[in-house]
């Protein structure tokens, strides 16, 4: 498919790396000739210098022949002229990327209007996955499928973790909840595991079930840490906005500190019960008067990956609180595990895996559809959900230890209807039904393809 991309900050970017990856024809478009210059040189992309919201630079870029149109610039009213005219031009689909709270409370009034199919908000989307991870304190990183009846929670284990040294058989046998750990890291080597796999310290695993039975794994296996009613946020930026609204909804006690005196004043206004400190989070004599030692999790939104890089290993090496860090970079991402820092946020990452996933339905034959994707382990794996709408030979009513899945693929999870069925050889996968899967080394669309 033929895809336009309005904006190479790191969203674009990142979602051109992705698209690229998976063999569709991009054509980049920015104001900067430096920013284009250095994707030209990394990526076979189409390059177009200009205003992605003029007529003239979208026709250069083709967008009247496009499949795709997904303007990512910082700007939401930008965003959503160059999807209004792109839509006129007749590019099949557009994507805007809207993240203001204000303007993204009603876009469902107008998305038809302005031609939108699908509105990205990573702020949005990172706020929901830290949320997430503060409900759940264990994990590291909590993803939901089928509108939240299964979870993938992702977790690292301690050096003096009980389970190790135990296969995952004799796991299930001691514990006897029904979670499938489905995917594990260590070190640098990821592993699709099966019943025999030995578990190790500091191995981190993903581990699929529903909420409960997720809960009653980590407790059996002493992974429960204490529920977290006190929460620390630095930077007070848009994603500060909508994690503190799901925070202090579900009971949760939140200070936030803000350099800029303005934003301070308007976060103030929009969140009266929060606690807003006008202050430079970087400020260690700060943190320290304002009760870092004290709380149960402390949160670095700033825009700035160094600075929350800094601020989370201050927060880790001071305190016994959560540390949540915001990193966009994918070499800092891999910096901050290796020093220590394994609950990473990215909203580039939940942003690509969004549009990819929308990007796969459209793709797909009409008997199965991508329904979300997740990229997990530091984007190195896939989680991938379909819904299967016709019967796939040698899939679809057999029992599973019949179905020959290719390599480094394992279906970790069946829903039927309200029903979670974490499978063993004897369960089939039946027409209706939602599976969720982990893939190594593939990127599907279709359920067939994981056939071999």
């Amino acid at each position: 498919m033929k895809v336009v991309v309005i904006g190479n900050g790191k969203a674009g970017s990142n979602l051109s790396y992705a698209l690229v990856g998976e063999g569709h024809d991009v054509t980049v478009v920015d104001h900067k000739a430096e920013r284009l210059t250095k994707i030209q040189n990394a990526l076979d992309v189409m390059c177009i210098e200009g205003n992605g919201a003029t007529v003239e630079t979208q026709l250069e870029a083709a967008v009247d022949k496009a499949g795709m149109l997904i303007a990512t610039t910082p700007y939401d009213e930008l965003n959503i002229m160059c999807c209004l005219i792109a839509k006129r031009l007749g590019a099949k689909k557009t994507v805007s990327r809207v993240r203001m709270p204000e303007y993204f409370r009603q876009i469902d009034l107008i998305c038809e209007d302005l031609g939108l199919s699908m509105v990205i908000n990573p702020e949005l989307a990172m706020a929901d996955e830290i949320a997430r991870v503060l409900i759940f304190s264990s994990a590291e990183k909590v993803e939901v499928f089928g509108k939240g009846k299964l979870e993938l929670v992702e977790y690292r284990l301690p050096q003096d973790a009980l389970v190790d040294g135990l296969s995952l058989q004799e796991i299930y046998k001691n514990v006897k909840t029904k979670v499938l750990i489905c995917a594990v890291q260590r070190g640098e080597e990821i592993f699709i595991p099966g019943g025999d796999f030995v578990l190790r310290a500091r191995d981190r695993i993903h581990v699929a079930g529903s909420h409960k039975n997720i809960e009653r794994f980590f407790r059996s296996c002493g992974f429960i840490k204490e529920k977290i009613k006190t929460v620390m946020i630095v930077g007070g930026g848009c994603s500060c906005y909508y994690l503190a609204q799901q925070l202090l909804t579900i009971g949760m006690k939140v200070k936030i500190i803000e350099k800029d005196q303005e934003r301070s004043i308007k976060m103030a206004e929009l969140l009266p019960k929060a606690i807003i400190i006008h202050g430079d989070g970087t400020d260690q004599e700060l943190l320290m008067e304002e009760g870092v030692l004290h709380v149960d999790a402390f949160v670095s939104l700033t825009g700035i990956d160094e600075e929350n890089i800094i601020l989370s290993l201050f927060a880790s090496d001071a305190t016994q609180a959560k540390v949540v860090t915001k990193i966009n970079s994918d070499n800092y991402i891999k910096l901050a595990s290796r020093l220590g820092l394994d609950c990473v946020i990215s909203s580039c990452y939940l942003t690509t895996s969004n549009v990819l996933s929308y990007v796969r339905s459209l793709a797909n034959a009409a008997g199965s559809e991508v329904e979300s994707l997740h990229h997990i382990i530091g984007n190195q794996a896939e989680a991938i959900e379909f819904r299967v709408r016709e019967v796939v030979s040698g899939l679809v009513g057999i029992p599973l230890r019949e179905v020959r899945l290719k390599k480094n693929i394992l279906i970790c999870a069946i829903i039927r209807k309200r029903e979670i069925i974490i499978p063993d050889g004897s369960a089939s996968i039946e027409l209706g039904d939602l599976i969720v899967l982990v893939s190594k080394d593939y990127h599907f669309s279709q359920i067939k393809d994981v056939l071999e």
